[in-house]
């Protein structure tokens, strides 16, 4: 404000949308001795302009149709909004909107979106329709993408050969022979058949999940006229898993080999295995049962597979361990599979020699030659290998006389 002319004017940048009033008090002042004053309020409302633009609410907007949804059905409502005051905001279909299939309706709560004709898969699976929000001078944009649904089916892949899938359904408005209609596969696909004159599809062999996941069969209804109609739809069939796979060790039998002196938990082998069937029918764990864990000499990780010792070993007491793990899938109920292990206990250097005993009596004619064996002395060792050797030591003077027959 001047203080010489009392003009307002705008310091700084305004926006109605952030703040659009204000309200503060001014005061005038003589140049008197004593000063007189007065004082007034001033209001100031912000007006707007045009200055914003539309936003859509969503990026992207998803729908599914039926292939026979009737004509008017609805498919969604975009919205977007203005933040401008007094804005009227009108939507259209900018793109992709192929043989003006759709149609969108303007309204207080958004852009609707209709179907303006039938849906045809054989011609378009799948739309990409880009929609405008403009308030007639600025504007935004979102996709829509509507699939158009066709027939679809889950089967688990344990069904008996017979079951029907789903019973495929069209209509006719003509009457007598133009309106009977007979159904037919288009392509040979050795897992089902159709009934032609109910519709039916039934397995004729059985499924596997593991094998293939899903089949995609093109339906056609054709009528009994001269000339004859039809038309074509396409069933997709979704194979379901069950657990019918037990988990597969990826060898017939693990070896592997320690030291008896290695600390706990030192890793000894690890074991593997795989399971065909998908999400928790497929997921493997690993364990031991009983005493297929070396009298709990072992334990086993049961996510990884590997295989620990628990404690310290003693080859000289168990020199071979023969193991079992399981390997057990988390499927309802749960199948499992066993797998053998040996596990060679290595031999370490770790027991003295031990002589039979701790003195032995010799006796020596005065009169012998030199290199007459006198005795034979031996000790044993636990240990294998070259770990036990040990060396015959001289006789010492505590040692008597004994008949030479004797060998120790």
């Amino acid at each position: 404000m001047s203080s010489g002319t009392g003009w307002i004017v705008v310091a700084s940048e305004l926006d109605r949308e952030v703040v659009d009033f204000y309200s503060f008090g001014v005061e005038a002042q003589d140049q008197g001795n004593p000063p007189m004053a007065s004082s007034a309020s001033v209001s100031v409302t912000v007006l707007d302009v045009n200055d914003n633009s539309p936003e859509f609410t969503q990026r992207e907007y998803s729908a599914r149709l039926n292939e026979d949804a009737a004509v008017g059905t609805s498919v969604l409502t975009v919205s977007a909004i203005d933040r401008d005051a007094n804005s009227v905001i009108t939507y259209q279909i900018s793109n992709g909107n192929t043989r003006n299939r759709f149609s969108i309706t303007s309204q207080s709560g958004g852009g609707l979106i209709s179907l303006a004709l039938p849906l045809d898969y054989k011609l378009e699976r799948q739309y990409l329709l880009t929609i405008a929000a403009s308030d007639g001078t600025r504007q935004d944009t979102a996709q829509v993408i509507v699939n158009s649904s066709h027939y679809t089916v889950n089967v688990n892949e344990d069904r008996p050969v017979g079951t029907t899938v789903v019973v495929i359904s069209a209509t006719d408005e003509d009457t007598g022979e133009n309106a009977r209609i007979t159904y037919l596969m288009e392509d040979s696909i050795p897992q089902f058949r159709i009934a032609a004159e109910t519709g039916a599809v039934t397995t004729q062999m059985e499924l596997d999940y593991e094998d293939q996941v899903s089949y995609t069969l093109a339906i056609t209804a054709r009528d009994n006229g001269i000339p004859q109609k039809s038309d074509t739809t396409y069933l997709e069939i979704l194979v379901s898993d069950v657990n019918d796979n037990a988990p597969q060790f990826l060898r017939d039998s693990y070896q592997g080999s320690v030291y008896e002196d290695v600390p706990a938990f030192t890793s000894v082998l690890q074991v593997s295995a795989t399971d065909r069937d998908s999400g928790l029918n497929g997921r493997v764990f690993y364990t031991f049962q009983g005493g297929d864990d070396g009298d709990g000499d072992f334990i086993i990780e049961s996510t990884s597979g590997i295989v620990r010792t628990l404690r310290r070993l003693d080859r000289e007491n168990v020199p071979l361990y023969s193991l079992r793990a399981f390997a057990v899938d988390k499927g309802v109920p749960a199948k499992r599979t066993p797998v053998e292990i040996q596990v060679t206990v290595l031999d370490v250097n770790d027991n003295p020699p031990v002589f039979e005993r701790d003195e032995f009596d010799i006796f020596v004619e005065e009169n012998s030659p030199i290199g007459l064996v006198v005795a034979r002395i031996t000790a044993t060792d636990p240990d294998e290998g070259t770990n036990p050797g040990h060396r015959p030591r001289p006789p010492s003077r505590r040692q008597r006389q004994q008949p030479p027959t004797q060998e120790l």
